[in-house]
Order: C-alpha cells, then structure tokens, then sequence
C-alpha cells in the first residue's frame, strides 16, 4: 500500500502475467466497461470530466467476453471500493469476478466467483479515483487508487420506501431553504434549494401522465430550520413507493402531502438540523432518507423516547464512551444501566418494583474497535402500564439482542455515521421509555 498527494494505492490483486497499466481520474469515475464470461476479459473507464481510459485486457480475439456497462451518477453517487475473486483460467492467474460498490449501491458480481482466491477492501470513508493493473489476454491483476472522503459531520437516517428507482443523495453547505413536492395519491416527485440557490433534483417524477400538484414549502432560515421528517410509505401502482411526506421544522410541521396510508415512520429529533437528502426515485418518490447534524456545533441530537409517559425522567450521558450495558428483563426491560470505559457505573433506571426485578444480561461493547450506533425495541402494556417490552443494541460490528418479549409496538432507529453518547427516557417499577443521544462517528488517525 502506497501514498501520493493524498491518494492511496491498493493491490493489486491477481496474477503476474500481462502488462502493467494505471488509471486515475481527475475527477471521479462515471462509468466501468467490463466484458466477462466465466472470466473477466477486459475492463475501461470513464471519469467525470470525460476522459475515457484504454482497454485493459481483451487480447484474446477469440474470447471478447459479454459487455456490461456500469453507470455511476456522479457526484451523488461515487465508487467507493471493490471486491473480487481470482483464480486459474486457461493455465493463466487472472481475476475471475469483479463487483463495485459506491456509497449508494453494489454492481455485480460480474463473472464467476467460484474457484478461486476472494478479496476485498471494505473502506468505508473513501473515493476510487482510479484504477492500476495488469492485463493482455484478459484482465490479470487489479487494484484502487483511492482518497479519503471530506468529513461531513453528518449522520444518516433511512431510507425509508422501496427498492424501485434511481439512488440519490446530496448534501448541503448551507441550509435546505425551499422544498418543491408534486403530490396527490402519494408523491410523485421532490426538489430542493439551499440557501444558496443550488437546486438538487428532481427526484422522482419520471411517470409523464402522473405528475401531480405542485407544492413549495418555504423555510425561513436561519430563524426555522429543517430537523426531520414522518411520512408513510406503501403500494400504488404495484410499486412501493412514498405516500405521504410531513417536514418537520424547530418552528412547525409542513404537510402533510400526499396521502397517509401504508406503513409509517417518524425520527422524534432536537438539537438536528436536517443538511440533506437521500433516497430512490424514479416514476415516483420511491424511498427517502435524510442526512443529519447537530445544531450546534460541538452538539448531540437527541432521538426519542419511545414508551410511556409513567415513571420519573432520566437522562445518562459520559464524556468517555459506553462499554458495558446491564440491563434486568423478563417478559419487558425491568431497568438498564450502563459504564464507560474509565468504569464508571451510572444510576440504575427502573427496577424499582423488589418482587419482579428480572434476569441480569450483561451487553459487553468491544471500545475502540465497536461502538454504540443504535438501538432497536419494543413497547406495550405489562402491569398496567405501558413499558418497554423489548430492547435490542446495535453496534458498528453486530446487534445484540433482542432482550425481553418483542410484543407491542415496534420503534428502529435506521442510522449509519453515527455515535451513541447517551440515554434518556422514563423509569419506575420498570424502564417506562427510552431514547438516545447520538453524535456524528469520528474517525480515529492512524499515523502513516
């Protein structure tokens, strides 16, 4: 592995033979030609500012392979890494099968993937601006030239919706000013403005016979400022596709648009401030998610709570980080407790009730290699009251649960980038509700 002016050079990967050969695009890399078939034969690329690179590999006349195109919307979308397999063909080492994944989606595998040696390079803060190898017959080696991606600070919530349509995200410098949505049955379509006059979309919108009205939604920043979104999201037109849109402000609520039917979601949030989009669109709105940061800038986002309104508040918090969750359950979450890393106990919240105090589980958090990302559970009635009935905790390596019965209703916390650094929430004879705090994830350097 190598550096240059910021670039880092991985692999290759594959074997000796053919000749060697580098590409790197000036900006980011907008389309891949492959030909494959039961190998890859051949592969070509596309940057951004429209350079088209040679073809490496393909030499062979009589095996020119299957062509197949991978086309990349830059700059929302962008190739992040690869992953493959190599391995014998016709007395040569060569790569056997390819998929590219960027930070929306996975292309492949192209090829085939049996009989022969996997790799892959799972980075996840980076940009593929090139390639390098060798080739002649077919293509023998291949590794990356990647960058780091500039921190955005932000966390992502969803997508919530379908899996039809096109990916987009994007993200803004400023604040999200203007919100153009057509509507009627579900949303057909959505836009953006920043501050700044940069437009983002539309997404959606492709259906030319179901266009919808339009609707704008004005926020008036910097006094309103997005912090969520709820929405429903359900069948029309044998699609999955969003149904209904509400945009929450630290002011109000706008909406909702749309009509509300299917399954809902909702992202309960304070000190958020909403600085992009993401999702799926095609003849309609198909899915949607949000990016987001805290409101101030050395501040949390507080999600939730979910439950009851019975019990006195709590609030748990550490300037270190959560290493060890002990939570009492039986048929619901009779408490929780937590410790950070300098083994420092917090209260016990909830188990208050001495005749039903539960099974002690112990949550271990592997600080620094695993972090606290999120939370998932249940809640419903138990004695009465309407407590947590279930709880499960997710990290950047797995989820640990679920603890207690997973009956009543349900609450998730779809989130990547992000830091849990604290709870809070209502506790009595039991753990009546709970939320979270959470900040953007940050990175550990590593000396070179």
């Amino acid at each position: 592995m190598g550096s240059l002016e910021g670039i880092i050079s991985l692999g290759p990967w594959g074997g000796s033979g053919g000749d060697p050969w580098s590409f790197k695009a000036s900006l980011g890399i907008t389309e891949i030609i492959i030909h494959e078939q039961v190998n890859i034969k051949s592969i070509s690329f596309k940057g951004a500012s429209g350079h088209i690179s040679g073809t490496f590999g393909g030499r062979n006349p009589n095996a020119r392979g299957e062509e197949k195109k991978i086309e990349i919307r830059w700059p929302s979308e962008y190739l992040k890494s690869i992953s493959g397999t190599y391995g014998d063909y016709n007395g040569l080492l060569v790569i056997r099968s390819l998929s590219f994944t960027t930070n929306l989606t996975t292309y492949g595998p192209f090829g085939t993937t049996t009989g022969g040696q996997q790799f892959s390079i799972p980075i996840p803060e980076s940009v593929l601006v090139g390639f390098h190898g060798r080739s002649g017959y077919y293509l023998d080696a291949l590794g990356i030239l990647v960058q780091p991606v500039p921190s955005h600070g932000s966390i992502s919530f969803g997508p919530w919706g379908g899996p039809g349509g096109d990916p987009f995200s994007f993200r803004v410098g400023s604040w999200i000013k203007e919100i153009i949505v057509h509507e009627r049955n579900n949303i057909k379509s959505i836009a953006f403005k920043d501050a700044n006059g940069h437009e983002y979309g539309k997404f959606g919108g492709n259906n030319p016979n179901d266009t919808g009205d339009k609707k704008t939604i004005e926020i008036d920043g910097p006094l309103e400022h997005l912090t969520s979104i709820t929405g429903t999201y359900g069948n029309y037109a044998g699609m999955t596709v969003i149904t209904s849109l509400s945009f929450v402000t630290n002011l109000t609520t706008h909406g909702p648009f749309g009509t509300a039917t299917g399954t809902s979601f909702s992202m309960p949030m304070e000190g958020s401030l909403v600085n992009g989009f993401h999702g799926r669109g095609g003849h309609y709105l198909d899915a949607i998610g949000i990016h987001v940061r805290p409101r101030d800038t050395e501040g949390t986002i507080s999600i939730g709570p979910w439950g009851g309104q019975g019990g006195d508040p709590w609030i748990y918090t550490t300037n270190r980080h959560i290493n060890q969750i002990i939570i009492h359950v039986g048929s619901n979450i009779k408490s929780i407790s937590f410790r950070d890393t300098t083994d420092l106990a917090s209260a016990t919240f909830g188990g208050k009730n001495p005749n039903d105090l539960g099974e002690r589980e112990i949550v271990p958090i592997n600080w620094p290699s695993e972090h606290l990302i999120s939370i998932s559970g249940t809640y419903g009635p138990f004695a009465g009251l309407l407590t947590i009935t279930s709880l499960s905790f997710i990290t950047n390596r797995a989820t640990y649960g679920p603890f207690g019965t997973t009956s009543g209703t349900s609450f998730s916390i779809p989130m990547n980038n992000s830091t849990v650094v604290g709870f809070h929430g209502r506790a009595g004879h039991y753990l009546d509700a709970i939320g979270i705090f959470v900040k953007p994830e940050t990175k550990i350097s590593q000396g070179s």
